[in-house]
């Protein structure tokens, strides 16, 4: 949380040397960014759960309910995946990606947003030295880096990133997380077989790019981007 906080306190510091505010990120609480935002979040976690239960059956397991997990783990979760989603949207897609904007163009900006945003999770997923996992790291995390930055320049806000950020996330690590610690865990027996980790990944990822590459073309074919230069 601090270091949420100390991102948008270094982004209204360098917006202020631009005559400009926080207003260009699109962070205040309007009906329209509070309802983007929930449908953002529900998208993704509808999307995470048909997944989850998809994989599920191809891979021959289920889930089943951890005890002890009550209401305080879920609210916890929630607000642990919020502030990590946060993290990386104030970083992609705040300030950087706005003067990204403003130098090279819509285009290009999210190109180079969504490719750090990629680069980015070789390190957070431990892919380095692994030249086909970091191909499909990059290619995967970056589709979904180039989603939300449409998103975010053609709304003017982080409101819609944000939400299909927390909702995918959520349900990816509090809810169904095969690597254990969820509200459910993947329950085998002697007859169950795990898909290799390249087949799970085809299995559960390409519905998932799909999703973020229809994504992005609808957003990129709606009215023009929002013109951040004029915002005071």
């Amino acid at each position: 949380m601090l270091g949420n906080f100390l991102i948008l306190l270094a982004s209204w510091g360098l917006l202020r040397l631009e005559n400009k505010s926080l207003a260009v990120l699109g962070l205040s609480p309007t009906l329209l960014r509070v309802l983007q935002l929930l449908l953002g979040f529900l998208a993704t976690l509808s999307l995470a759960v048909l997944l989850s239960y998809v994989f599920s059956f191809v891979a021959y397991f289920s889930w089943e309910p951890v005890q002890d997990m009550g209401l305080g783990f879920l609210f916890k979760g929630l607000n642990k995946t919020l502030q990590s989603v946060l993290f990386e949207e104030f970083i992609f897609r705040g300030y950087l990606l706005y003067k990204l904007i403003t130098l090279f163009g819509e285009r290009k900006a999210n190109l180079i947003s969504a490719a750090a945003f990629g680069i980015y999770h070789w390190f957070t997923l431990g892919v380095l030295g692994n030249p086909i996992l970091m191909i499909w790291v990059f290619v995967n995390t970056g589709l979904w880096g180039l989603m939300f930055a449409y998103a975010y320049s053609r709304t003017g806000s982080l409101a819609l990133p944000i939400g299909l950020h927390w909702g995918w996330n959520f349900i990816d690590q509090i809810i169904f997380n095969q690597k254990g610690g969820s509200l459910f865990s993947a329950v085998t027996s002697v007859h169950t077989r795990y898909l290799s980790t390249l087949e799970s990944m085809l299995y559960l990822q390409l519905p998932v790019l799909t999703f973020a590459v229809g994504l992005i073309v609808l957003l990129a074919q709606q009215a023009r981007p929002v013109k951040f230069a004029k915002h005071s």
